[in-house]
């Protein structure tokens, strides 16, 4: 089967997903069952044959331009979503991240393929790189809808008379740690892409900074995870706070990821 056959069966099978989900959440119910879990993870396999085809298709890894990168986002951010839920157990984070991964493979299937061929793209930093990168987007993903998840129960809590999401998303507290958690892996990665892109950068122009617009957003979303961060271990910073610039990062970290494959494609962050 060609790349986009195996996309199509995997937006079929996330898009069940979704709608399973929020079924479940509609009425009350454990949003993740066993055969929502096996759903998720035939769609996972396709997904992952569908990219290992694509990258044989194009002789390059697969994350370049908006229909490879929206797909190689969707499948890490499925990886990640999985793997989480498998340490906590906290299923509310599959309102977001079925969705999240159905519309992306939906615009990977709608959007022609990157063609080009350029020599930098078969370079050994490629995959390196982008493997850094998206993982780190994943989790940041993560991170933010767990921000999301605390100011939702933040309001709940202040209510008189707290609505359905109450009885899907965890304490505060518990949103509160996988928030940040999840930022410091989202921001271990990013820190190894930008490291990873800055080498690459130099190998492949002779220079580490290219002033470029994704460049400075990559940086500028670095910064604000560092600050968040050293906030939250060194003044014990967390809450409402934490998760407003938890979404602030994420907003910049949606730029990079936006300029770098729709407004200007290119090969490094």
């Amino acid at each position: 089967m060609t790349s986009h056959v195996y996309l199509v069966l995997t937006s079929i099978l996330y898009a069940v997903g979704a709608l399973h989900v929020l079924l479940q959440a509609l009425t009350r119910r454990r949003l993740l069952t066993s055969w929502t879990v096996s759903a998720t993870l035939a769609g996972f396999a396709l997904h992952t044959a569908g990219i290992s085809q694509r990258w044989t298709e194009a002789g390059r890894f697969p994350a370049i331009g908006l229909s490879d990168g929206a797909s190689f986002l969707a499948w890490t951010i499925v990886l990640v979503f999985l793997m989480t839920y498998m340490r906590t157990r906290v299923d509310v984070l599959g309102l977001a991240a079925y969705p999240a991964a159905f519309g992306l493979v939906l615009i990977a299937n709608l959007t022609p393929a990157t063609r080009s061929e350029d020599p930098i793209l078969h370079s050994v930093f490629l995959p390196v790189h982008a493997t850094f990168a998206f993982f780190g987007y994943a989790a940041l993903f993560v991170a933010f809808t767990a921000g999301v998840m605390y100011l939702i129960q933040e309001r709940e809590l202040k209510s008189r008379s707290p609505r359905t999401f109450y009885y899907l998303v965890p304490s505060l507290e518990r949103c509160d740690t996988l928030s940040g958690r999840s930022v410091l892996w989202g921001f271990g990665f990013l820190t190894l892409a930008i490291v990873t892109g800055l080498m690459w950068n130099h190998a492949a122009r002779g220079r580490y900074w290219t002033w470029d617009a994704k460049e400075w957003s990559s940086l500028v979303a670095w910064a604000i995870y560092i600050g968040l961060i050293l906030a939250r271990h060194r003044s014990g910073w967390g809450g409402r706070r934490a998760a407003l610039l938890g979404i602030a990062g994420f907003a910049a970290v949606v730029f990079t990821f936006v300029w770098m494959n729709v407004i200007a494609p290119g090969p490094a962050l």
